[in-house]
């Protein structure tokens, strides 16, 4: 019993704890109103401290957050010159690798990790550490190799906890660890030989997600709950604000601290794939992204940089650096390492490797301005720690007992570099430089690829006599080993080459090097590329650019032109297969397409358009875009009319989400003797009627065949709702009898008599919403089956026929985007009705904010006063007998809106009674408005058994019952104005 009550605190305080992120989420005025519907979907996730589940986001609302939070490039921040990133993505599979601080931060992947592991961190040894949440255990992982070991089960903390932060103390040399349940969030030490976790204290934050410490043992600390960097009182627990990290983050999150640096980086994760790296400014809590992991896929639970850098004591430990100034640390963290082979006396040392990435002649110096006061001695070896060769070394050849050396080195090889501490002990700096022999090509770029040949450049070698060596490799061989697909030398002065042939839609890599004779070859510098698709011709296929097997790239724009081989054919293109980005949500880039294609019934893009944007998902998940017209079918063929007889396809997808593409068959032949018309133009639409235009056909003798069908009804099967028949020399038809509000297909084909009847070419649309009449229907903009539009502030105003009648709506369907949160543009509603007694707004408001998405997903506005439900009815009591309802719409998420049948009536005496008193809402959960256009006397309310439960002496106009202490089910509101009583019913939910 204890169990159940406290899983039930859990909840409520959790559903607090979400509600309360909301709160923040919405506060923050920058954030557009869709995105704030997605981080609300995200924080409903019951336990948002683990990893991200499967498929809680839609694709349209991944693009938003990506468009909304995601870094493209990387910044243009300097990172120090080494270091690499130990990661565990625990979305994508448990992807296991490692990524240079410097970036890209892309993991060069080398096991699978599938363990739900969301906190790592290496001790001063080198030995890194790992918490696992669901088993509870301490566990070290294998840097290389990834591989675990369970040291000890973890003991100490309560059950159900999510182990979400591990660091390092190198003041104390003590690790830490963080907890969360969701409630509270609590700060312990752990004993890395049993496990054993001791309690230092409870932070006072709710969703604590990770810990780092900096090298003077600050805990720095993020909070999910609000989205702030806190530190960490090491004695006791307690968290003190530092301030907003600016991001909205999510689900698992790891961070560290660089040990060089004393840097915090954040590997931060927002949802649906988005993510970046953050530096973190310790002072503010200000994040500054650095760039995506994994073009923006991956969800870090490991995020552990090596400090490796502290530990290059021995020769093995050597850490690998490049040209440039290099800041050391000094010998003199550790005992012993010195090799004493080059020069005697020292103790201590800090080893680097350096490889050569052409030869040439090295400096190696310390002599630099920022090396003020400090002793240095550098020796150079060859690259084997267990036989130490001196190649040379030097004391104090610079400038106040600075050191540097000088030597030969060749491309490939690697270096052993030694500083130690026979003269000195301190940090300095050290510079890195290289004269190069035979320099390598620059610029060398890839700047024409067709179907089978790619042209190259690059910029004059001064000392390459005896001119340069072109190869190209299939992609991936090793250019040392495999033959080449083609190879050429190139004479001196020559800095063009042109490789051919190449097969089409394949991969390559080309490599170029200068030959300066006695000064020997250069390093290669390399190029990728693919080939062009063969380009589409009659008989072959037409695919998107990841041919038939791979997908398109984002951010293309790529005009196709198929011409037929012979005069006087001409060229038809027949999908087989269709997969391109589509939108069912009124969104997308171009008519519900994300990605699209424009076909054009000629040779250029200045021809006829025959299809404006065409895409669809039917090979792939099955979307469709919300603009029917735009869906694109496997078994759609276009053919050209134009005398050229050619196509032109126009591709142009965004920069997120690509999918599979398309293939096509191309066929060419005579032209039809009968031709489609074309230009097939819907040029009006009313509630009833829709009218069309269309190209003449000059042998259509028997004129056009005009017809309209219901929506994806099969032209070939079922009856139109209109044929027409229209004569040669007319191109213009109207289908009339349409029902307001309804989406249909329109077709056309020509009658050629002899030549026989030509292919339909076929136009959706949908008619007008009807005008709202007595004994009609009051529907949204979108009509009976389609949504509102956006930023909408609609005016309808409902008259009866008959003077002296008035006018009763009542709903039938309502799905009005609502917010149960305490926000909206208005009194708990995003979007909302207001409802005028008479014919425009300036006559009383019988309802000022209505909202509420009963007959859709459910969701009820904050304010209950606002909830508009099905069967609600409003009746006027103006003279004039009219109704005026005015709609408002926000920016976003526009929902299915309503529907809602028009009775006008004379009112009798007692209605007229009735529709005096007005009373909302019906059902209701809580509170119930009453008004009338007199003094209210009385109210009492009885239950079904008679029982009077509630009284009220308004002596006023309007009134307000509080129905939310008595039970579900119905009751009896009797009301008394000047002295007439009414009875009516009252639903209580």
């Amino acid at each position: 019993m204890k169990r159940t009550t406290f899983k039930m605190l859990f909840l409520l305080l959790f559903t607090f704890s979400v509600t309360f992120i909301t709160a923040q989420t919405a506060k923050k005025s920058t954030i557009p109103h869709d995105i704030e519907k997605v981080l609300e979907k995200i924080h409903s996730v019951e336990n948002i401290a683990l990893n991200e589940p499967a498929g809680l986001l839609t694709k349209e609302e991944k693009h938003l957050l990506k468009d909304f939070y995601q870094t493209s490039d990387m910044s243009s921040s300097r990172f120090r010159a080494f270091g690499d990133v130990y990661a565990l993505d625990v979305r994508n599979g448990g992807d296991y690798g490692s990524f240079p601080l410097t970036g890209p931060f892309n993991i060069a992947s080398v096991a699978v990790i599938p363990n739900d592991i969301y906190a790592a961190d290496f001790d001063s040894t080198g030995t890194l550490y790992a918490l696992e949440t669901t088993n509870a255990n301490l566990l070290t992982v294998d840097p290389a190799t990834g591989t675990l070991t369970v040291v000890a089960p973890l003991t100490g903390a309560a059950a159900g906890v999510t182990f979400s932060g591990l660091s390092w103390n190198p003041t104390n040399d003590t690790m830490y660890a963080l907890t969360t349940d969701g409630v509270v969030s609590t700060l312990y030490t752990i004993d890395l030989t049993t496990g054993v976790m001791t309690a230092v204290g409870e932070t006072g934050t709710i969703l604590g997600i990770w810990i780092a410490i900096d090298n003077a043992g600050i805990i720095y600390m993020a909070d999910l709950d609000d989205d702030n960097l806190y530190t960490l009182d090491s004695t006791t627990g307690a968290g003190t604000v530092v301030g907003p990290l600016g991001v909205d983050i999510s689900f698992a999150q790891e961070a560290n601290i660089d040990p060089l640096t004393n840097t915090l980086y954040m590997a931060g994760y927002i949802g649906g794939g988005v993510n970046n790296i953050y530096s973190v400014d310790v002072t503010t809590g200000t994040a500054t992204s650095l760039g995506p992991v994994n073009d923006n896929d991956a969800e870090l639970g490991m995020f552990a940089i090596d400090g490796g850098i502290d530990n290059n004591f021995i020769c093995d430990d050597a850490i690998s650096i490049g040209l440039g100034v290099i800041p050391s640390n000094g010998p003199s963290n550790a005992a012993g390492g010195a090799s004493n082979i080059c020069e005697a006396g020292a103790t201590n040392s800090e080893w680097y490797a350096y490889t050569a990435e052409n030869s040439g002649n090295l400096t190696i110096t310390s002599d630099l301005v920022s090396n003020v006061g400090v002793d240095t001695r550098v020796s150079v070896y060859n690259d084997d720690c267990t036989a130490l060769a001196c190649i040379d070394s030097d004391d104090n050849s610079g400038a106040d007992n600075t050191s540097t050396v000088v030597i030969p080195v060749v491309s490939g090889t690697t270096y052993l570099i030694e500083w130690d501490d026979a003269n000195d002990n301190a940090a300095f700096d050290f510079e890195l430089s290289l004269a190069i022999a035979c320099p390598d090509p620059e610029n060398f770029t890839n700047d024409a690829v067709t179907d089978t040949s790619a042209d190259f450049s690059w910029d004059d070698v001064a000392g390459a006599a005896n001119g340069y060596i072109l190869s190209v490799f299939n992609a991936g061989d090793d250019p040392d080993v495999d033959t080449p697909v083609y190879t050429e030398s190139i004479p001196s002065g020559t800095l063009t080459a042109t490789a051919t042939p190449l097969s089409p839609d394949s991969m390559f890599d080309a490599y170029l090097v200068a030959d300066c004779d006695t000064e020997g070859l250069s390093n290669a510098v390399s190029v990728s590329f693919e080939t062009e698709l063969t380009p589409p011709a009659c008989g072959g296929t037409y695919t998107d650019t990841g041919g038939s097997g791979g997908d398109y790239m984002p951010s293309e724009n790529i005009t196709t032109t198929i011409t037929p081989d012979v005069v006087g054919e001409v060229v038809t293109v027949t999908f087989t297969y269709v997969d391109i980005e589509a939108s069912a949500f009124g969104d997308g880039t171009q008519e519900g397409c994300w990605d699209f294609l424009t076909v054009y019934n000629g040779p250029d893009t200045s021809s006829p358009v025959l299809a404006q944007t065409l895409c669809g998902e039917e090979s792939g998940d099955g979307g469709e875009p919300f603009v029917p017209g735009s869906l694109l079918s496997v078994g759609m063929s276009f053919t050209s009319t134009d005398a050229s007889g050619a196509l032109t396809f126009v591709f142009t997808s965004d920069d997120s989400v690509q999918e599979t593409g398309w293939v096509a068959d191309v066929t060419c032949g005579p032209p039809p003797t009968c031709v489609t018309p074309d230009a097939f133009t819907n040029t009006l639409t009313t509630d009833t009627e829709a009218t069309y235009t269309w190209g003449a056909i000059a042998n259509a003798s028997n004129g056009y065949v005009f017809s309209v069908f219901n929506a994806g009804d099969d032209p070939d099967v079922d009856a139109p709702v209109y044929t027409e028949n229209v004569p040669f020399g007319t191109n213009t038809a109207t289908a009339t009898g349409l029902i307001p509000a309804t989406p249909y297909d329109a077709y056309i084909m020509a009658d050629c008599d002899a030549d026989g009847v030509s292919d339909e070419d076929s136009n959706s649309f949908t008619t007008e919403a009807a005008d709202a009449v007595c004994d009609g229907n009051y529907v949204d903009s979108g009509g009976v089956s389609g949504g509102y539009a956006v930023d909408e502030i609609t005016t309808t105003t409902i008259s009866p026929d008959v003077a002296g009648e008035a006018v009763t709506v009542t709903f039938t369907y309502v799905d009005i985007e609502a917010n149960a949160f305490g926000e909206g543009t208005q009194e708990g509603c995003w979007d909302f009705l207001t409802v005028y007694d008479g014919p425009d707004n300036t006559y009383p408001i019988l309802a000022n904010t209505l909202c509420g998405e009963e007959s859709g997903d459910g969701d009820e506005p904050s304010v209950p006063g606002s909830l508009l439900s099905v069967g609600m009815s409003f009746t006027s009591t103006d003279a004039s007998g009219a109704l005026t309802f005015v709609f408002t719409s926000d920016g976003s998420v526009a929902e299915t809106g309503w529907l809602a049948d028009i009775t006008c009536a004379t009112l009798s005496i007692d209605e007229f009674d009735l529709a005096q008193f007005n009373y909302y809402p019906n059902p209701t959960t809580g509170l119930l408005h009453v008004n009338a256009k007199q003094s209210i006397e009385t109210i009492r309310v009885y239950n079904m058994l008679g029982q009077e439960v509630m009284s009220l002496n308004p002596k006023a106009m309007e009134a307000t019952l509080d129905f939310s202490s008595l039970s579900q089910g119905a009751y009896f509101l009797r009301s008394s104005i000047n002295g007439n009583i009414s009875t009516h019913k009252v639903i209580k939910k």
